[in-house]
């Protein structure tokens, strides 16, 4: 009778799941408390989607509210359904592309283009810039992605590019949304796994599909 595989973690318990991120087979246990702690699980895990499923939102108190003199209601998502699905399609790609890149990281970088663009409204030019490495690169990406976009937009729909406030406010929603959506594990990935779930499978365009919230 063969020896049953030990978890590669542990080296104790029967292995019984797949890990892509030790590319070996380990135990549910080691699975379950070195998740995002040790692990750097791919948003593609069957077992972190899993997990995240069961995750309940973290409730924010009104006071914590991030932003609160910027002002994002239902109607205006509804409106720029467009413009929030690119930015959570962009968010996404930033993050992936990124090494290492996890929902500190993504919120960080969210921070940064928030002040952005804040400074912009005031009719200023200042790019302000997070301190972590890993965050600028998510920002950078971002960037590079949302200018393509606005250039696209202006020689196809002129009147209908984005302006700075409504740039403003939905980096503020999404924001908001990983406020809420986040677990706090040193490699948490539950906001970007949430913008996974979000996201086109494509560039939105008129086909896109409608925004999930």
């Amino acid at each position: 009778m063969p020896e049953p595989i030990l978890c590669k973690i542990c080296g104790k318990r029967r292995a019984r799941r797949a890990c892509p991120a030790v590319q070996g087979d380990i135990c549910p246990i080691c699975c379950g408390t070195e998740r995002e702690v040790s692990l750097s699980c791919p948003l593609e895990c069957e077992y972190l989607q899993e997990a995240h499923r069961h995750e309940k939102p973290v409730a924010v108190a009104e006071d914590e509210i991030a932003y609160p003199d910027v002002e994002v209601s239902e109607a205006f998502v509804r409106r720029h359904e467009e413009l929030v699905l690119f930015c959570v399609y962009a968010l996404l790609q930033a993050a992936v592309r990124t090494s290492g890149a996890v929902d500190s990281d993504v919120l960080a970088a969210l921070e940064a283009l928030i002040q952005t663009y804040r400074t912009a409204e005031s009719g200023l030019i200042y790019e302000s810039r997070p301190d972590n490495l890993v965050a600028l690169g998510v920002q950078r990406s971002f960037n590079t992605s949302l200018e393509e976009y606005q250039k696209m937009k202006s020689e196809r729909e002129p009147l209908s590019a984005p302006r700075t406030s409504d740039i403003l406010r939905t980096l503020v929603f999404l924001h908001r949304l990983g406020q809420q959506h986040r677990n706090d594990r040193p490699r948490g990935r539950m906001f970007l796994d949430l913008l996974r779930q979000m996201t086109p499978e494509s560039v939105p365009d008129q086909t896109a599909p409608s925004l999930i919230i």
